[in-house]
């Protein structure tokens, strides 16, 4: 491998990929909070105890496909008074992204399986990180994360503020005796 593959293999470099690819998943609010992001992204992709780049690959993609199918879950859930259509659509591509990152799962279990039962089969070949496949599944991912966010902020706009039509009667404090009780029930 030339220096320049080798580099651009190197683990510190997939990791910070894989950690920055997750940040938008996770970046969320008006604090826009990058730092917490990443602290989530390493975590979770933490938990999976990755051993090789290719490992490291679909852990990174399993996260992101499932975080994708939640927010189309949790879309489709708010717009279905609204949109039957555009409800289905949010459930399709949910589905869609669960199928992929199932699939990943199953790479990722058989490969760890692999590497545990004989570590000596493990090649640069079998363990090497596949760019193009990562940008799909993360493009992906990204962009249904994103049209399913876009359809419930258009949905939120659409709903019209919860304006109080009875203003509430303010108690004063009192001690609790009983003919302040008896006062209370016969609605004075």
């Amino acid at each position: 491998m030339s220096d320049t593959t080798s580099s651009i293999q190197s683990p510190e470099r997939l990791h910070a990929q894989a950690i920055a690819a997750l940040v938008p998943f996770f970046v969320d609010g008006p604090t826009r909070d990058v730092k917490a992001a990443r602290r989530v992204a390493e975590g979770l992709l933490t938990d999976y105890k990755v051993g090789t780049p290719k490992e490291l690959q679909l852990a990174t993609q399993i996260v992101a496909l499932g975080w994708a199918a939640l927010a189309c879950l949790r879309a489709a859930a708010a717009v279905k008074n609204l949109s039957i259509d555009g409800m289905l659509d949010l459930q399709d591509d949910a589905i869609l992204l669960n199928r992929l990152a199932l699939k990943a799962t199953k790479m990722l279990e058989a490969r760890q399986k692999e590497r545990a039962k004989n570590p000596r089969t493990m090649t640069l070949e079998n363990t090497k990180w596949d760019e193009g496949a990562f940008q799909l599944a993360i493009n992906q991912a990204l962009d249904k994360y994103n049209d399913a966010n876009a359809k419930l902020t258009a949905y939120m706009a659409t709903l019209e503020p919860v304006v109080p039509k009875t203003k509430l009667a303010i108690l004063s404090a009192e001690q609790m005796t009983p003919a302040v009780l008896a006062r209370r029930a016969q609605g004075n």
